[in-house]
């Protein structure tokens, strides 16, 4: 039986005259909405998947601090823009690569070619595809990404003060961080606390202890301080082991500094606008001391949204011609994840290594640039990879070895069970 797009078209061609729909154009728009619908479930799955993978790193913080379950949603939220940059030309990849191998199944590949319909027809609602989710990642990645890595570092710096707080007030010992603690003696009455200590060793180079008879939270504008009295901070060089004492009759703390977002009040790169990043202010903390960081972060989001692009033509190469050898085309789809897999790969180490080498600069927009190029260029020449006959043979042979093994292991479990009973 016949593919219901084929009879389609077929009809139509047949019946029409001027003014009828192409049939080839229904062909193209049932093939993209197949591809988009698999990619969209895929690109949610694997976005969900890393983002519950992310958000456990945050759980200890905001279950300790008291946070309400909005507070996990907004930080959810915050965390999807970058998950969706990553994984975007994957979802492409396999929702476009699991559609092609579906039809080829269906024998609808078969079809197209059979009526002198060319590779172009199945290749170009997976480019267009490509280029929408190309924009879409463009978008997210100079905009939408920097403003949800802010508001994410918002929630975890309010979280950490929250627990600071419920440390506070409980009069318990409490671990903020890695390498951070707190403890409070007393409530005294009155609002105060006596018997503050706070270990502070968070830094590799230097260890910081307080300590103060008194203290007392005090609001200043949209911030929290910790005003101790009567106390000293002791510091000690890792490195050296010397210790130096400081006494003080008074001394505030900012509860924002013991916050698990980061070690620095400073932003982080991917926390800044790409405005910023394009013409960063020479007092910035990363500018003065890492302005690498700035640039790879900057080549990081002008290059990311080539990707899913690149990821279409690489599916449609691999998956996009019939072939009725289901051994040859599932060896095709694994050469198609490894060739992807190897060149996200590579484009993770060429940006990280941008701001610091011009020639990795150059890579890192030459590889997906290249990468379009030369799968544009095999499709346009019609020519496809053909696994050799000896890798067929020896997969063929490999398969079929593993199925007789997973046979002999379910019949090796059944007797065990069958004599356990008896």
């Amino acid at each position: 039986m016949l593919p219901s797009f084929s009879a389609r078209a077929v009809d139509t061609h047949a019946t029409c005259k001027d003014g009828c729909p192409n049939p080839m154009n229904l062909i193209e728009r049932y093939i993209f909405r197949r591809a988009a619908r698999l990619t969209l479930v895929t690109l949610a799955a694997t976005t969900l998947v890393v983002l519950i993978t992310q958000v456990l790193i945050y759980v200890n913080v905001l279950t300790d601090s008291g946070q309400a379950i909005t507070t996990f949603l907004k930080l959810a939220l915050t965390l999807v823009p970058a998950m969706m940059v990553v994984v975007t030309p994957f979802a492409l990849l396999i929702g476009a690569s699991q559609t092609l191998s579906q039809m080829n199944a269906d024998s609808e590949l078969a079809v197209i070619e059979g009526a002198g319909g060319s590779q172009k027809i199945t290749a170009k609602p997976i480019l267009i595809l490509g280029i929408v989710l190309t924009l879409l990642t463009l978008v997210t990645a100079l905009f939408v990404e920097p403003w949800s890595n802010r508001q994410l570092r918002t929630i975890i710096s309010e979280a950490g003060a929250d627990l600071v707080r419920l440390a506070v007030q409980s009069g318990s010992f409490k671990r903020l961080d890695e390498g951070l603690y707190i403890q409070i003696a007393e409530q005294q009455p009155g609002g105060g606390f006596g018997g503050i200590f706070i270990a502070d060793m968070r830094d590799d180079k230097t260890e910081l202890i307080y300590y103060a008879r008194r203290g007392v939270i005090l609001p200043q504008g949209e911030r929290d301080l910790l005003v101790m009295s009567e106390g000293e901070i002791q510091r000690r060089a890792v490195a050296t082991g010397e210790i130096s004492i400081i006494q003080f009759a008074s001394y505030a703390i900012d509860f924002s500094q013991f916050s698990p977002a980061g070690k620095t009040t400073a932003f982080m790169p991917k926390e800044r606008s790409t405005a910023f990043l394009l013409n960063p202010d020479a007092n910035d903390f990363f500018a003065k001391v890492r302005p690498d960081i700035l640039r790879s972060e900057l080549n990081r989001r002008f290059s990311e949204w080539l990707f899913p692009v690149a990821f279409g033509l690489i599916a449609v190469y691999f998956a996009g011609g019939a072939r009725s050898n289901r051994q040859e085309r599932l060896w095709s789809l694994t050469v198609a994840a490894l060739v992807a897999l190897g060149i996200r790969g590579a484009g993770f180490f060429f940006m990280n290594a941008s701001g610091i080498s011009r020639t990795m600069t150059m890579l890192t927009y030459a590889l997906p640039l290249m990468t379009i190029a030369v799968f544009a260029g095999l499709l346009i020449s019609g020519r496809q990879l053909r696994i050799p006959g000896w890798l067929d043979n020896w997969g063929s042979a490999f398969l079929a070895w593993v199925e007789r093994q997973r046979i002999a292991l379910q019949l090796r479990l059944a007797g065990h069970r069958a004599g356990g009973g008896a």
